[in-house]
């Protein structure tokens, strides 16, 4: 309580000194006044000749950067130099250059420098602008150049003595235009074709992340959440996670999670930028029937070696991003738990939640429900020995300005070890997850307007789960689940500028994906019902796809896609027509609408009879002709958005109908006679508005979601889905106030819908239940912070470093979160023989620190 008292006072105080903004705000200001100010905000010191800059102007609006990127931004705009001779002078000078020509490449609206432009001089030599815009080039015959950059018209000029900045005019074809600059936050940001853009290198303070963690951070946007506050759950617009294709530098991943999907495999530093989808998906992306994630690692080649040194209260991590020449770079990613070697008080807050799997259960009379053999195993009577790991590294080789040759690669481990003993019987669970992938890719520039990519990747999984019961010092039952994948793939995609406003893409993918099952259950002695499944799929896939898009001269979109499939083992084509549009009503309000159709190949099995944890209990398995079918998707969504004067509105509409659902893909708490075809309907409503004022922040989203599921053979009528979440609510503020940045949010949703027990007998255990999901658990809601100091340490090296803390749950309200019976049909009826209960993350604070040199 004093924490959450003394963050209020924070940011009271914030608030209160919101004017001492380090926003920048310039049109055609006199940089001798930009200087003054500079001066006074950083308490540094300028030495230049007055009449240097005399006649020099500045425009920029910016926020959130570095002294160093802005003193770039003044060097692109006025051809000076700004050298910083110590941590608190600069010294301004002519920019001087003897037999070549210079100049810096900027966009003419926003008046910011544009890296990698392609300089052409007419005797034929070729130079690409650096992070500054800045180029440099030998003198041709005619003293002729040319500066293309894709989406915006090319320009001729003439080569001075002196630098020139050289303004260029993006062209109406630029499709992935930012419409709004931190949608939500900085570093999230919303692009013309509806898909939300996250920058890490920008991405602000967060509620309860002292790191920029992608799966957690993307929950902030309304639609996309967790039930189970994890970073792997992710759940769009009613989807279940294994919905959602999630793309590495191209590589498929069929894990995200580790400990239970409490932390993302995703390593915060590695990741430089995401692209999401909740609707409106472009036509290159299949296989999948909710949302896309689509994440880089970065493409370019650094001016110089960054590297970063980071730990919290769960993970050691360290990365390198260094050029080995002007043509090669090296990018590697390293990051480790040490929760195995020392425990930490944020790690015993996320055992407790994995390992507490108990607590009053009551009938839906109020009787309460004691089950005589729910073992009720805790973190304090077991042994476990748990840790991850993960890797990523990358080769960048930029021979020339049209080639671009990319190899990258990624493994992650996730190991767990448990045993249990009660009255001389023991319980043993060892769990392995690996995800691995290899992926290359080729980037032509073929003409000005004109590009090419071509990549090759392969992605590997494994799940490794053994179970042993032991009575007696001889093992009396093993369960074994194994699950294995090799997706190996090839694409093809070109993009074509085709007159004035119109974008043609279009490609070919091939790719292959083997699926390995084996479940294993053998018992000592009542061995006739043993089980030993051993199944193995396979199915090759190819894809065709074109998409055509116009940007009129409004600024509006209008985009058609169609996608061709062919999936070998189902031995069909499907088509996927796709529609997005946004129309522009005025320059401050959008009217958007998509229509889509998608199909999944590939999803996950729930199995609640294997292990004593029962957690990690999903196995993927492949669509067939028979029991279990294709996954199809039918989406239409509306709505409006509004942006001006730091205000955001953002409305969505939509109506989602899935079918090819099975009870196994679903995993209802009560027992099945047998396996039932069945269907979603999806209805629901999105809302963002966020208000800007200079430094402070304050974002509110609310999401209605009404799930319907329809299964005949198991229930007459439709019934609420598993994640059936009526009303999600967050609201979330941020400030930063010089190097402080400080948050604070709160989140509020309905509860879970679970199956009531109407009978039950504690002699015999029989039980009765009642419809399925027609009752709710208590609403779920809680208060998350973070605060974090900025800071150099090394003066003279400019050596950053930033201290983070955190606190998840202040209030630290723990409820159940999810139900799970286990129960068997003795003859008499069903007997119930465990309820597994799921409780909420308890208090949990963190603390980081980082150091970047």
């Amino acid at each position: 309580m004093k924490y959450f008292v003394f963050l209020i006072l924070l940011f009271s105080i914030g608030i209160g000194n919101a004017q001492k903004t380090q926003t920048y705000n310039y049109n055609n200001t006199s940089l001798n006044i930009v200087i003054k100010q500079i001066e006074k905000q950083y308490d540094i010191s300028f030495s230049f000749a007055i009449d240097l800059v005399q006649n020099k102007k500045v425009t920029l609006i910016a926020d959130d950067i570095s002294l160093e990127d802005l003193l770039g931004i003044l060097e692109s705009q006025t051809s000076l130099s700004f050298e910083k001779i110590s941590q608190n002078q600069i010294i301004i000078s002519p920019k001087i250059v003897n037999n070549k020509v210079c100049g810096y490449v900027l966009d003419f609206d926003s008046k910011l420098p544009i890296p990698f432009a392609i300089i052409n001089s007419s005797s034929g030599e070729k130079t690409v602008t650096d992070s500054k815009g800045y180029f440099l080039i030998n003198i041709s015959k005619d003293n002729h150049y040319t500066v293309n950059n894709v989406g915006y018209v090319s320009k001729g000029f003439s080569g001075k003595k002196e630098c020139q900045q050289i303004y260029l005019t993006a062209s109406n074809e630029l499709l992935d235009a930012v419409i709004i600059s931190g949608y939500v936050t900085s570093g999230i940001d919303r692009k013309k074709d509806g898909s939300i853009d996250v920058t890490r290198k920008s991405l602000g303070i967060l509620p309860g992340l002292v790191t920029p963690d992608l799966l957690q951070s993307i929950q902030l946007i309304p639609g996309i959440n967790s039930l189970d506050e994890s970073a792997s759950g992710i759940q769009i617009r009613g989807g279940t996670p294994d919905q959602n294709l999630i793309l590495f530098d191209d590589i498929r991943l069929f894990n995200t999670g580790y400990f239970y999907g409490m932390f993302s495999t995703l390593n915060p530093y590695a990741t430089q930028r995401a692209t999401i989808f909740k609707s409106g998906t472009s036509a290159i992306y299949g296989d999948r029937i909710s949302g896309i994630i689509d994440i880089s690692t970065g493409e370019s080649i650094p001016d110089n070696t960054e590297t970063g040194f980071g730990i919290d209260g769960i993970s050691i991590d360290g990365f390198i991003k260094t050029p080995l020449s002007d043509k090669l770079a090296a990018y590697v990613f390293l990051r480790r738990s040490y929760g195995d070697i020392q425990g930490t008080r944020t790690y015993d807050s996320y055992e407790e939640k994995i390992f507490r799997n108990f607590g009053d259960v009551r009938d839906s009379n109020g009787q309460l429900i004691i089950v005589p053999n729910d073992d009720e195993f805790t973190e304090d009577t077991s042994n476990y020995d748990f840790s991850f790991h993960d890797i990523n590294a990358k080769i960048i080789y930029a021979p020339n300005a049209n080639n671009k040759y990319i190899l990258s690669g990624i493994f992650t481990r996730n190991e767990l070890d448990f045993s249990f003993e009660d009255d001389g019987e023991a319980k043993v669970d060892d769990l392995a997850t690996i995800n691995n992938g290899l992926s290359f890719k080729w980037t032509h520039q073929s003409s000005e307007k004109n590009n090419e990519d071509v990549t090759f990747y392969i992605s590997n999984y494994k799940s490794e789960y053994l179970n042993e019961e032991i009575i007696g010092g001889m093992v009396d039952e093993t369960n074994i689940r194994n699950n294995f994948i090799t997706d190996i793939g090839f694409n093809i995609k070109a993009n074509r500028y085709i007159g004035n406003r119109q974008f043609l893409r279009f490609g070919y993918q091939i790719s292959n994906s083997t699926v390995d099952i084996e479940i294993i259950e053998e018992e000592q002695i009542d061995n006739e019902e043993n089980i030993n499944i051993k199944n193995e799929n396979e199915n090759l896939k190819n894809a065709l796809f074109l998409e055509y898009n116009l940007n009129t001269k409004n600024s509006s979109l209008i985009g058609l896609g169609l996608r061709a499939v062919h999936y070998g083992n189902l031995k069909n084509v499907y088509l996927e027509p796709r529609l997005n549009a946004e129309y522009k009503l005025s320059e401050t309000l959008r009217l958007k609408g998509s229509i889509e159709r998608r199909h999944q190949p590939i999803s996950q099995i729930v199995e609640f009879d294997q292990g004593e944890l029962r957690l990690e209990n999903s196995t993927w398995r492949l669509s067939n002709r028979s029991d279990k079918p294709l996954l199809r998707s039918d989406q239409i969504s509306s709505g409006l958005l509004y942006d001006n004067k730091s205000w955001t509105i953002d409305l969505d509409a939509y109506y989602k109908k899935i079918s090819g659902l099975t009870s196994a893909t679903n995993g209802f708490n009560t027992p099945l006679i047998e396996l039932d075809v069945g269907e979603s309907i999806i209805k629901g409503v999105d809302l963002l508005i966020k208000k800007r004022i200079d430094n402070y922040r304050v974002w509110a989203g609310y999401t209605f979601n009404d799930i319907r599921f329809n299964f005949p053979n198991i229930q007459t009528g439709n019934f609420r889905g598993n994640n059936d979440i009526t009303h999600s609510f967050r609201i979330s503020n941020t400030l930063r106030i010089n190097d402080f940045e400080l948050s604070l949010g709160w989140q509020y949703r309905t509860g879970e819908p679970f199956t009531p027990i109407t009978s039950f007998d504690p002699e015999t255990s029989a039980v009765t239940y009642g419809k399925i999901n027609s009752d709710r658990l208590k609403d779920y809601h809680r208060l998350d912070a973070s605060a974090i100091y900025n800071f150099k340490i090394n003066k003279s090296k400019s050596w950053k470093a930033q201290l983070g803390l955190s606190a998840l749950n202040i209030y630290n309200r723990t409820i159940p979160i999810s139900y799970t019976y286990v129960s068997e049909d003795e003859g008499f009826g069903l007997e119930l023989q465990q309820v597994i209960q799921r409780f909420s993350l308890g208090f949990t604070p963190n603390i980081s620190f980082r150091l970047f040199f």
